[in-house]
């Protein structure tokens, strides 16, 4: 029996040394280790079945998610938010004035009104609006040129309930105007 030794250790002298490990101690135990040691700790899981847990995301894909979001991805994050998108083709082929379709855009908060012209003959564009549908004034944008193959943009300087383009060929000859209506919430 020399080859044996008997310890009587307290159990709150036993418990000292298990809780209140020192910091080097701690330190070795925390510093000293490897990655494939980690991976053991971590329930043996693979490089494979971590990534395939991160949707099978690789660091290159989701770089290019956070900093080139493709238009679904933006449709998603801003899909609750109503919009207007609405064109019309109109055509005057005298100098008196004519009016497109009358918009509601009331509870937008961005409208924008585009007279795009055709490739052959300038025109002008005002901006109406109407709180009643009725009685309509001008915007104070103005009365704007939209010559051959040019876009003009109008915005709405008063939230009224509606709106639309007055326009007018500049010469007794036919023009084709597209009027595009484009508003979010």
């Amino acid at each position: 029996m020399s080859n044996f030794r008997v310890f009587n250790e307290t159990a709150s002298a036993l418990l000292t040394q298990v809780s209140n490990p020192t910091a080097a101690c701690l330190l070795t135990q925390v510093s000293n280790t490897t990655a494939a040691s980690l991976l053991t700790q971590v329930s043996n899981p693979t490089a494979a079945c971590l990534l395939s847990q991160v949707s099978n995301a690789t660091a290159a894909s989701l770089l290019s998610q956070v900093s080139n979001p493709t238009a679904a991805c933006l449709l998603m994050t801003l899909g609750d938010r109503t919009t207007l998108d609405t064109s019309e083709t109109v055509v005057s082929a005298t100098t008196a004035t004519a009016t497109a379709t009358t918009r509601t855009v009331l509870g937008y908060d961005k409208v924008t009104m585009t007279v795009k012209g055709d490739a052959t003959t300038a025109a002008t564009a005002l901006l109406q609006l109407s709180a009643d549908g009725v009685s309509f004034t001008d915007d104070v944008g103005g009365t704007k040129t939209v010559t051959a193959g040019i876009q003009v943009f109008f915005v709405p300087a008063t939230l009224t309930k509606y709106a639309r383009i007055v326009y007018a060929s500049t010469a007794a000859t036919t023009v084709t105007l597209v009027v595009f209506t484009q508003a979010q919430v």
